[in-house]
């Protein structure tokens, strides 16, 4: 015997709190501005029974039966949302749910409710994307979003869904875009990860702003970067920002490095502007005091062999993209194939994978058209192709939209 042969709604409900909603919930701080975001919309069910929708999280089931001119026989709350709600407007979208319980019902009964409200009976077109976009804004800080799961005559379906993608906890240091020999470290407060450069920090950057779930866009990037710099113009900001970091991207002298990070912002970023994810060069994801050398003399292995990532982006969901380009130290020592050298490389791979990171490999051999002149790279259609084609694939499988 199981739930889906017997209608008990109760115990369903009861068995959803008890597995599926047991260990993550959403705060009452996120309830209340998810409310509030409601009383943008003219009305909140549409074409469907106001008190069918509200019986959704009502603590008192809600009814018409009885109803003369004066509320007489109605029960209490169904008198007070008649009264209120729908002859006398005193109540907001947000305060009639509030009366209803929309506060204190369980968190099935809520995301129920979401659902509701982003059914295609209840509305359809820029109205559910708009509606759509507004709450997942709220509902990601507590790891959970509206998605699609289906659709209905051609319009989506959406659920409210525990986001599973992505890196478990939040990004607390952003070294990058080095140009020189590595920073050295030291933790200045151990207890709150706090991380001060006491050497060579004017050959890299450090991201200082906290970040949120919601990932880090172009926008954010020339933002921090115009307060950093206390400049007047944010697109002399963006313009300084790119030529830096452009600048980490040369003197990694990799010709695929250099195509990937050109195309990304010649083609892409006209067609996304503002939405443009950051793509992030030369980032520290690890970081060992010592250089090779130095662990040489001592007689002991690098522990940390791959300290940095050629790009990483941060989307959306806590996820994280690496991207590499390979060159032939990832595969090789002096020009001959070391099954040592590529072991090391998957055996990072799998870790980061198994972490949520989401890794993806090029070739060198794949940008043959990019070529160097005179200090200055020209980028061939080939390799071009080869940079759009996967972005919008990437960013496609992440439904990021211009």
């Amino acid at each position: 015997m199981t739930l889906r042969e017997f209608y008990i709604p109760n115990l369903a409900e009861a068995v959803s709190e008890l597995t599926v909603h047991s260990q993550h919930r959403i705060t009452e701080i996120t309830r209340r501005d998810t409310l509030k975001i409601l009383n943008c919309l003219d009305s909140l069910f549409n074409d469907i029974d106001l008190f069918e929708g509200l019986n959704i999280v009502s603590y008192e089931y809600l009814t018409y039966d009885g109803i003369d001119n004066h509320l007489n026989f109605l029960p209490t709350l169904s008198k007070e949302i008649i009264q209120h709600y729908v002859r006398n407007p005193d109540d907001s979208n947000e305060e009639v749910l509030i009366r209803c319980g929309a506060l204190t019902c369980s968190q099935t009964k809520f995301f129920a409710l979401l659902e509701k409200l982003l059914h295609p009976i209840v509305r359809r077109g820029d109205e559910q994307t708009e509606l759509a976009a507004h709450l997942n804004a709220v509902l990601r800080p507590d790891g959970f979003h509206a998605t699609i799961i289906g659709e209905q005559s051609t319009y989506p379906i959406y659920a409210v869904r525990r986001i599973e993608n992505g890196v478990a906890g939040a990004v607390k240091n952003l070294i990058f875009a080095s140009i020189g020999p590595k920073p050295e470290l030291v933790l200045r407060d151990a207890v709150n990860n706090d991380i001060e450069i006491i050497k060579h920090a004017d050959k890299c950057l450090v991201f200082d702003r906290q970040l949120s779930a919601s990932g880090l866009t172009w926008l954010d990037m020339a933002e921090w970067w115009q307060e950093r710099g206390n400049l007047a113009d944010l697109k002399f900001a963006r313009q300084a920002l790119g030529k830096r970091l452009t600048q980490s991207v040369v003197l990694s002298d990799s010709p695929g490095e250099y195509a990937i990070f050109r195309i990304y912002h010649e083609v892409l970023g006209p067609k996304f502007g503002d939405r443009l994810p950051a793509l992030i060069p030369q980032v520290y994801l690890h970081y060992d005091p010592f250089t090779q050398s130095e662990r040489a003399k001592l007689g002991k292995d690098s522990v940390l062999s791959r300290q940095r990532m050629d790009f990483l982006m941060l989307l959306d969901g806590r996820i994280r993209v690496v991207i590499e380009v390979d060159g032939q130290q990832h595969y090789s020592e002096s020009g001959k194939a070391s099954p040592t050298q590529y072991a090391k490389m998957v055996e990072e791979d799998r870790r980061l994978r198994l972490q949520g990171y989401e890794l993806y490999r090029f070739g060198g051999a794949e940008f043959p058209d990019v070529t160097k002149r005179n200090d200055r790279y020209d980028v061939g259609p080939r390799a071009k192709k080869l940079v759009i084609d996967f972005f919008e694939c990437l960013f496609d499988r992440h439904k990021i939209r211009p």
